[in-house]
């Protein structure tokens, strides 16, 4: 898990989200949608999600839990990097993806299961992490292999205790981050395949 520095513009010069959560909802906005719509920004038809996560620990399993939800649903090449994404470098690399989008339980003071995005440069630490390397040692040594336009989408942890499943509020963002990605997928049409 990573931890957030203070915000930052995205890449193309969007400001960070003021997140999104399954309370949206409640107010008559779907969450899902609204999601997707910020994800068309960063997901183009050459993009790579790279789905960071440790299944023994809780809520830091949540990268992992969409990946195995949207990899055979969406039109994108999606990596379950578990917890190596630095295992990963040379295989997304060598595909030359025209952005990454990367999904991982980030600590960023929000309320457990909140999703905000975040430009890379907003997720401080560069030593290990749960997942050896921190989000951002991974994304610059990616980038230096293959400069593309690079996105942190993260999942407030509510835990991660050793041996837990993951609390209520994260599922929960799991499906919404699930629903947003194929929304659009569904939208984005042949052109994304």
């Amino acid at each position: 898990m990573g931890r957030v520095r203070g915000p930052k513009n995205m890449p193309g010069g969007q400001p960070p989200s003021n997140g999104f959560n399954c309370a949206d909802s409640a107010a008559g906005i779907d969450p899902a949608e609204r999601l997707a719509e910020r994800l068309g920004d960063i997901v183009s038809p050459g993009t790579a999600i790279v789905c960071v996560g440790n299944e023994l620990r809780g809520d830091d399993a949540a990268g992992t839990a969409v990946a195995g939800r949207i990899a055979a649903a969406v039109p994108w090449d999606v990596y379950d990097t578990q917890t190596a994404p630095e295992s990963f470098l040379v295989k997304i690399a060598s595909r030359k993806p025209a952005s990454v989008l990367l999904i991982d339980a980030i600590h960023f003071g929000g309320e457990p299961g909140a999703v905000k995005l975040f430009a890379p440069e907003d997720i401080g630490g560069q030593g290990p992490s749960t997942h050896g390397p921190a989000p951002l040692a991974f994304l610059e040594a990616l980038r230096m292999m293959h400069p593309c336009r690079c996105a942190v989408l993260g999942i407030q942890p509510k835990q991660a205790d050793l041996g837990a499943p993951l609390s209520e509020p994260v599922r929960q963002a799991v499906d919404l981050v699930v629903r947003a990605l194929t929304k659009l997928a569904e939208s984005a049409g042949p052109s994304h395949r």
